[in-house]
């Protein structure tokens, strides 16, 4: 019979040690982990279901505000108003704007967007704005998130079932699990066998639907700037891509993309006259409308229903959202200008102007009636959106809530 094996002291000695190491480990791990740096307060209930306004109200009335700087448009997701502020999201109640659930994290936030029932929450770390964590926006708890390299500042976007996250040289699209399905431009490492070296180029406009994504970019040694039309394929970093001189426009001339369909891009150029041409997915030009007057640089682009609205700067133009078909244009009306894009609300269009909003037929763009409001001088565009039977608007870093009556 073989004899045990005996525990001697140094035996046990060692295992102490080995214990503590361990804890200790374990104590680093966690001080220095997100977790630890992360305050989540989930809803006490489930955030009940949005019901849609029957009627578009006669009147309104600011009835609550809140900061909100790291959004650029309201956020409504499942039944909650998500705002971002310094390091804080929020899920609020759309009619009182009382927090219903919060997620942050010892960082400031880079941007606040949306997918499908999640709010998308973007924070920097070393390799740029790139920690992404997403929060269910009907409980408050938290779902999926990634970790990307990224620019030190970018812009976010999303049609509610992908992201799009965009810098000056390199732009991600996440799916709602935020798996990558698309990357372009400056790559993780410098040196990365078998691929390209990081492109030189800037990225001037970007814009994106849930399966292209376009942008202009100057290129050093170019006169004039590139369309680039990319599109997911296999290989998340080999997209399938298109380049599309466009000759005159320099860098600085206000050029953008405007708006991007699943094979339709939107696109403002100054030269040789202002205009809005539609580029098919081969690079072809199929159909221009004239833009009166340069617009703005805040210029700004709404999906309303069916209708993609752009407010240029003191008119929107409306076009249909699927071939970006010109349909009409809200121009001023004496001094009462547009301030921003349109909404849909009860089946009409609601565009903010100066003094209050104009109700229009979505269908021809015949006015019908006008509902005053009293809001300070706009020095941005005053973004709408619908909840329920709330009207929100991003006024700068600020949301505002309007009931009606």
């Amino acid at each position: 019979m073989v004899t045990p094996e005996r525990r001697t002291r140094a035996d046990v000695v060692a295992a102490g040690v080995i214990a503590v190491v361990v804890a200790l480990v374990a104590a680093v791990v966690w001080w220095t982990s997100d977790a630890r740096a992360t305050v989540s307060r989930p809803a006490a209930t489930p955030v009940p279901t949005l019901e849609p306004a029957e009627s578009v109200p006669t009147s309104l009335r600011e009835v609550w505000t809140a900061p909100s700087p790291r959004t650029t448009a309201p956020l409504v997701v499942a039944g909650a108003v998500v705002t971002g502020d310094g390091s804080t999201v929020q899920g609020r109640d759309p009619g009182t704007g009382d927090p219903l659930w919060s997620y942050a994290r010892d960082l400031q936030l880079c941007g606040v967007t949306w997918v499908y029932n999640d709010a998308v929450a973007v924070y920097p770390d070393v390799r740029g704005c790139g920690q992404v964590s997403t929060v269910d926006a009907q409980t408050g708890m938290r779902g999926p998130s990634r970790t990307s390299y990224a620019d030190k500042k970018v812009t976010l976007s999303g049609d509610g079932t992908t992201v799009l996250s965009a810098g000056d040289t390199r732009l991600e699209m996440w799916r709602s699990d935020m798996v990558r399905m698309l990357s372009y431009g400056a790559l993780d490492a410098p040196l990365n066998p078998g691929k390209p070296a990081s492109p030189l180029c800037r990225f001037t406009s970007v814009a994106g639907s849930s399966s292209a994504v376009s942008l202009l970019e100057a290129c050093p040694n170019e006169p004039y700037l590139r369309l680039t039309l990319l599109r997911p394929s296999d290989e998340e970093d080999t997209p399938e891509l298109k380049y599309v001189p466009q000759k005159g426009v320099v860098d600085g001339s206000g050029a953008r993309v405007v708006a991007v369909s699943d094979t339709m891009t939107a696109l403002y150029v100054p030269t040789p006259k202002p205009r809005l041409d539609i580029v098919d997915e081969t690079g072809a030009t199929i159909d221009s409308t004239v833009v009166t007057s340069a617009p703005s640089p805040q210029a700004t682009v709404s999906r309303a229903g069916d209708l993609i609205t752009w407010w240029t700067g003191d008119a929107v133009m409306v076009f249909s959202s699927s071939n970006f078909q010109y349909r009409y244009t809200v121009d001023a009306v004496g001094a009462d200008a547009p301030v921003g894009p349109a909404a849909i609300m009860a089946g009409k269009l609601l565009v903010p102007v100066t003094t209050g909003y104009d109700v229009f037929d979505p269908a021809t763009g015949k006015g019908e009636r006008h509902i005053p409001l009293r809001r300070p001088a706009a020095t941005g565009p005053v973004v709408p959106a619908v909840a329920g039977s709330t009207v929100l608007e991003q006024r700068g870093g600020e949301l505002v809530a309007l009931s009606g009556g």
